[in-house]
């Protein structure tokens, strides 16, 4: 692969590009901090204004509030493409490895007979052919190609890492994945720990640059449908053959004087109760997932919840029979 890439390319790897961080003018997301499951639900109601009109607002429930919005395939790990946050990539090998996992994710999808998004002789020689996709290399800005796009959502949603963040338009499915996901982790909280909803006003979305809203068939996957789902775009940036830069989504929207977005947190030590809200609303690990997965994942919770309670005696968690 990288002799490939070499091959492609003769320019000396260039610097890290100067990071939009530091041009910032504007706060990039405003917070607000609830104390209870029920604090938390009546702020995310739909009967709640978060932001004043007009807005139309997407939701995305993670387990940690302190964790940036950086989508799966740019998060450290120990493979590639980002091994660490240290040892990082350039801009073209990025393009050629994201390639690469979505031709393997087709090709795979292929020998089981399983159709993909927006499939075609064409698609697969000039969009997602990571021999023949140079201008993606000379180009990274140009990355992804929006034909792309809704096979990045359906290999997203069977697991594999893409540049998409997914967000839903449902606040108590957000709720759900922030409260399921901390339970996941009772064993290591700590007393300060916080999850956190994120609320994005995209009915102004467009007023920012580098921002994309993708919303891809219900087709595409069961899950993508029941939960309402929906992405960000991760925008890439570097020359070809130059290092570049990595941060959260929320860095992009630092423009404007009214930000898009805002993070709500809550303890984590409130999840078991969430939990318990969103089950009572319709809103399980089944409804979710509407799968046998899906059913296997609502016991999964709970027992989850039970763990946390023996984990804790109970001072903190906190559960309604």
């Amino acid at each position: 692969m990288q002799d490939y890439l070499a091959g492609l390319f003769c320019d000396e790897q260039k610097g890290f590009e100067m990071d939009d961080v530091m041009n910032r003018r504007h706060p990039a997301s405003t917070e607000r901090n609830c104390e209870t499951a029920e604090e938390l639900w009546m702020a995310i109601s739909p009967t709640a204004d978060l932001f004043d009109h007009p807005y139309r607002l997407v939701f995305r429930g993670q387990a940690d509030a302190s964790w940036s919005l950086i989508p799966s395939i740019l998060r450290p790990r120990n493979q590639p493409p980002i091994v660490s946050a240290t040892e990082m990539v350039n801009a073209s090998e990025m393009v050629f490895l994201e390639l690469e996992y979505l031709s393997s994710f087709m090709r795979h999808c292929d020998k089981i007979g399983i159709a993909v998004p927006n499939d075609s002789q064409e698609f697969r020689l000039k969009v997602c052919n990571s021999q023949s996709a140079s201008t993606f290399y000379k180009t990274p800005s140009s990355w992804p190609d929006r034909r792309i796009l809704d096979l990045m959502a359906m290999a997203q949603h069977h697991g594999v890492p893409t540049r998409l963040l997914d967000w839903t338009t449902k606040a108590f499915t957000a709720a759900y994945f922030a409260a399921s996901s901390a339970l996941a982790s009772f064993d290591k909280w700590k007393s300060q720990d916080r999850l956190a909803v994120w609320a994005l006003n995209i009915e102004t979305i467009g007023l920012h640059k580098k921002v994309v809203v993708h919303n891809s068939p219900g087709a595409v996957s069961r899950h993508l449908a029941a939960q309402g789902g929906l992405f960000t775009v991760h925008p890439h940036s570097g020359d070809r053959q130059g290092r570049f830069t990595i941060q959260g989504f929320e860095n992009y929207l630092s423009d404007l004087p009214n930000s898009p977005l805002m993070k709500l947190t809550m303890p984590v030590y409130e999840s078991a109760r969430l939990l318990q809200l969103c089950a009572s609303a319709g809103f399980s690990g089944a409804d979710v997932y509407p799968s046998a997965d899906g059913a296997g994942k609502a016991v999964i919770d709970w027992m989850n919840v039970d763990g946390a309670v023996k984990r804790w005696n109970g001072d903190k968690v906190r559960v309604r029979i």
